[in-house]
């Protein structure tokens, strides 16, 4: 075997490597400038929801659908760089509610099983106890399952127009009981107005 003397400058870097230092620096600390100058740029990344504010979705790719809808209560925010047309989420305290609306939509039951999928898969969660939910107030008809998890409970609940436009209301709490008032759907389908096909 041979033998390999390395020498050090007084960065106790090898000598001749400084510029490999250099870009391997500025990779690391390039993204982070970027990112934190465009979060500057941006603004606040949380936007707050004022109590009794029409908030307004329409549905994507096809714009055949719009829900206007007003969130229950005070104390609401939003990820506000991440506004999106068609689905937004909204905190409180603890309780996690996401709002979508879907056009051309055939089959209310069914849009509630695909939408369910992605969340129990995701979160370790499971779905049960489908039913009938009819909201009196907005006129809006569809169905409503419970969402369970280890220290989690909540609701999906999708309703329609019945010419093919969709809300979808997903609301989710620390808890045991999906019949708790926190995750109750009526305070919200009774404020959606549900326009569209």
């Amino acid at each position: 075997m041979g033998e390999v003397t390395i020498s050090l400058n007084r960065l106790g870097l090898e000598r001749g490597r400084m510029w490999q230092a250099v870009v391997a620096a500025l990779a690391i600390a390039l993204p982070i400038g970027v990112w934190i100058g465009l979060e500057r740029a941006l603004g606040d990344s949380v936007q707050n929801i004022g109590a009794g504010e029409t908030l307004y979705l329409q549905s994507y790719p096809v714009a055949g659908a719009s829900l206007a809808f007003e969130l229950p209560g005070e104390g609401w925010t939003s990820p506000g760089i991440h506004f999106a047309e068609q689905r937004q989420n909204f905190t409180r305290d603890h309780l996690t509610a996401s709002v979508e609306v879907d056009s051309g939509v055939d089959s209310l039951r069914r849009l509630l099983e695909r939408r369910a999928e992605p969340i129990v898969a995701q979160n370790g969660y499971t779905y049960n106890n489908l039913r009938e939910y009819t909201d009196e107030t907005s006129g809006l008809a569809g169905y409503r399952a419970d969402i369970l998890g280890i220290d989690t409970a909540g609701s999906i609940t999708i309703v329609g127009n019945d010419k093919g436009a969709a809300a979808i209301l997903v609301l989710l709490a620390p808890g045991e009981d999906p019949e708790a008032d926190e995750v109750d759907p009526a305070p919200y389908t009774a404020a959606f107005e549900l326009e569209g096909a």
